[in-house]
């Protein structure tokens, strides 16, 4: 655990957005704020150190010890640590900024869809939410890079086949960095788009379609998400953006898709990101030719990508 808290406490783009989100928000001496998954407390730390009032402290694991601790080496002493998850607190204090960078690789592997969809509890009438939004997005993987990575059981020689632990492997999702020669770069489609200021239901879906404008073989597909903090203050794990320690998500095909000019791509995407759930990705691909006969079906599960 304190591993990962290293690696996002060393991310300089993720602490500069937030910190600028918090900055255009706190009024000194007056903003209450309420940090939802606060982990070390880096978040609060930060709205005290820039005139927060008061900051409440949400967090169910250890770290809140490890906060606490902080807190005191900071000389920071406007702080209430309660040790419950958000969704367990029966009466929370009012807050007029509500902030929860609980966002993952797959960015809503972290429940943040039915933590912000609660937060909305502890907000005061006009409070303001960070994050606003989320984009989710999605290209073709046209590079066999990652693809023979996923499938290196295929490899295992010695004349024994194992291609189960192939389809089990296919049959998940990962987190990978994509270089711009990965991907079809100019098919980029967004798939997905969440406005916390509202409900939102963590079962999702998505229906797209691409069509061939040459012969070419699709490996997976590639996703990433944005998130708009505050208006104009943006997080991105888009290949061409800065890096952070946040990652894309490889989605492998079961078998490479070798697809001729004029072919179309349906993708149907289903997605179940709810807390007793954590994460569930299913993907359909069907391949039809320009004719609409169909050419190719695949159908992957991350729950058929598990052993037991």
């Amino acid at each position: 655990m304190i591993e990962y808290q290293r690696i996002i406490l060393s991310d300089d783009v993720r602490n500069t957005a937030l910190a600028k989100a918090l900055k255009s928000v706190i009024r000194k001496g007056k903003s209450v704020v309420a940090d939802i998954g606060s982990g070390t407390g880096f978040l609060s730390f930060l709205a005290s150190t820039l005139g927060a009032k008061e900051c409440y402290l949400y967090e169910p694991s250890e770290l809140m010890s490890l906060s606490r601790a902080l807190a005191r080496e900071n000389h920071i002493t406007n702080l209430h640590f309660i040790r419950k998850h958000s969704l367990q607190v029966r009466t929370p204090v009012k807050a007029d900024v509500v902030i929860s960078e609980t966002i993952g690789n797959f960015a809503l592997e972290e429940g943040i869809i039915e933590t912000m969809n609660d937060a909305h509890r502890f907000l005061t009438p006009g409070g303001t939410l960070i994050p606003q939004s989320l984009q989710q997005y999605i290209a073709p993987v046209v590079s066999d890079r990652l693809w023979k990575e996923v499938t290196s059981v295929d490899r295992v020689g010695h004349g024994l086949s194992f291609r189960a632990a192939r389809e089990i492997s296919c049959n998940n999702i990962y987190v990978r960095t994509f270089q711009p020669a990965d991907l079809l770069a100019d098919d980029v489609r967004e798939w997905d788009s969440v406005d916390f200021r509202k409900k939102n239901m963590p079962v999702r879906s998505a229906k797209l379609l691409w069509t061939m404008e040459r012969p070419i073989t699709i490996f997976g597909f590639g996703l990433w998400w944005e998130a708009e903090l505050q208006p104009g203050i943006m997080l991105s794990t888009a290949p061409a953006a800065p890096r952070t320690h946040w990652e894309q998500i490889y989605m492998p095909v079961l078998a490479p898709l070798d697809l001729k000019k004029g072919d179309r791509i349906a993708l149907t995407l289903s997605i179940d990101s709810r807390h007793e759930i954590r994460i569930n990705v299913a993907w359909d691909i069907r391949v039809c030719a320009s004719d609409g006969t169909e050419r190719i079906r695949q159908s992957l599960d991350m729950q058929r990508g598990q052993i037991g």
